[in-house]
């Protein structure tokens, strides 16, 4: 009685052993592994490994002519072969095959070491196992799919996809079914299909390599969209979008979902690249192209931020919308030389007065380095006239700068500008903010000119202002200056 029960209990083992490895999640990445090898001389091996002692590798050379149930090999080519190895739980099968010399094949079946019938007990097995090795390889794949087809069109290619759980040889049937002449449902099946697949570098390849069929109409540009933005790697994913960019005719409504599909991209240099490919390949209308650049805000790097904001300023159609929109983009970047560099090309253009005030603002209020905002401050009234709003904040950012050198070259610049009396006794006064005599006094001699001409009250407001000077000597020459 002892022994019997060691018995059942080993039998009982081995059927819960048995159990786990039917139920096991295929496709999962502990419990299942393939390597596949192709040498220089045409033969391919593929090891697979589904965990829990369940293994089998296949290894052929030539062509190989599956029955069209896919239970048996019907022919391989003159010098090749076929050979399948399987091993469960220390139990080791394996069935080999190649031609003879008249056109027929010889099969043999081994267990273990020992060969065993064939017909008896080979055949059997080999029908078994042969629709798992075509559902975990690309043998055979492009009859398979030809047959398919023809049974049931891509309905029926789609649902054998369903059953294969290798990423690779999903990519194989899809780009097979692709090739096609699909109907425009057909296609929409397919990228869900795409979308099922685990891995970011066959999904993308698939997108990649067949942008122009899945961009045909408006329903499959937005599912083609939606599948790129289930990609996850950056790398890929900018991979999709900008080739669908380059090679579609993305309407404005679909370019909103792949800025969307753009600020889910996590590296700064792949994001960017999106947005410079779509600067560089499309129009933008102003509503996008104001999505475009707020999607600029979810950039980290300066670098590459101000690498799209300077290209973006480029495009016809810059609106108040979007200078605003940009202006708070430039707002979260901390270098200056990038802040200056975009405000530089933002002043080659016309700019609105709120618009102007507002980049006055976040100059004052972003940028440290005296020698940017210097910069940025001359050629502001090199390029745009200012109201007294806009006036008001660039006399705020001039006093903003620490630097005496640098507050005396923005004097100068303004000195050059037509100013009405009422705005030169602003600037006449702002020069107190300007600590060295040299200095001061360089600044009111650049006004001097405009000084004389004017009216008595600016006048008295560039007295005003020398007194403030206590050097006698500067104070004398800038006084001197007017009379």
């Amino acid at each position: 009685m002892n022994q019997l029960s060691k018995l059942i209990a080993a039998l009982l083992l081995k059927i819960i052993i048995l159990f786990l490895v039917l139920n096991a999640d295929p496709s999962s990445a502990q419990s299942r592994s393939t390597s596949i090898s192709i040498n220089n001389k045409g033969k391919t091996t593929i090891s697979i490994k589904n965990g829990l002692g369940n293994n089998f590798s296949i290894e052929y050379k030539g062509d190989i002519t599956l029955s069209d149930d896919d239970t048996d090999v019907e022919a391989i080519s003159r010098g090749g072969y076929m050979e399948i190895k399987k091993s469960a739980f220390g139990n080791r099968r394996r069935i080999y095959i190649e031609p003879n010399n008249s056109g027929g094949l010889i099969k043999k079946y081994y267990v273990g070491s020992s060969q065993k019938s064939f017909d008896a007990e080979g055949k059997k097995w080999l029908s078994e196992i042969l629709l798992e090795v075509v559902r975990s390889t690309t043998l055979g794949s492009e009859k398979r799919v030809n047959r398919l087809y023809k049974e049931g069109g891509s309905y029926k290619v789609l649902k054998e996809v369903d059953k294969i759980t290798s990423n690779h040889v999903k990519a194989r049937y899809i780009k097979l079914l692709l090739e096609k002449d699909l109907k425009d449902a057909d296609y929409l099946s397919v990228l869900n299909e795409i979308d099922d697949i685990d891995s970011d570098h066959h999904k993308a390849d698939i997108l990649k390599q067949n942008t122009k069929v899945f961009l045909r109409n408006e329903a499959t540009t937005s599912a083609y969209i939606k599948t790129a933005g289930s990609i996850d790697s950056d790398h890929h994913k900018a991979d999709v979008l900008k080739k669908s960019i380059n090679d579609g005719n993305i309407t404005d409504t679909q370019m909103k979902a792949l800025f969307m599909i753009a600020q889910d991209i996590d590296s700064d240099h792949h994001k960017a690249s999106v947005l410079q490919t779509v600067l560089s390949r499309r129009t933008l209308n102003p509503t996008n192209l104001k999505l475009l650049v707020n999607t600029t805000r979810e950039i980290d790097s300066d670098h590459h931020k101000a690498s799209v904001l300077k290209k973006a300023l480029n495009s016809d159609g810059l609106s108040t919308g979007v200078y605003n929109t940009l202006l708070t983009s430039v707002s979260n970047m901390d270098s200056d030389h990038h802040i200056a560099s975009v405000f530089n090309d933002l002043l080659r253009n016309e700019i609105d007065d709120a618009s102007l005030s507002r980049l006055l603002n976040v100059l004052e209020d972003n940028m440290s380095s005296d020698n940017h905002k210097a910069t940025v401050l001359k050629k502001v009234v090199q390029y745009n006239a200012l109201s007294s709003a806009s006036f008001s904040a660039y006399l705020s950012a001039i006093k903003g700068i620490d630097s005496d050198h640098h507050k005396a070259e923005v004097f100068n610049a303004l000195s050059r500008e037509n100013l009405s009396n009422n705005q030169l006794k602003q600037v006449l006064a702002a020069t107190s903010g300007i600590n060295s005599d040299y200095h001061k006094s360089a600044s009111l001699l650049s006004f001097a000119n405009k000084v004389r001409s004017a009216d008595s009250d600016v006048k008295d407001a560039y007295v005003a202002a020398c007194k403030d000077i206590d050097s006698e000597s500067h104070f004398g020459r800038a006084l001197k200056a007017i009379h």
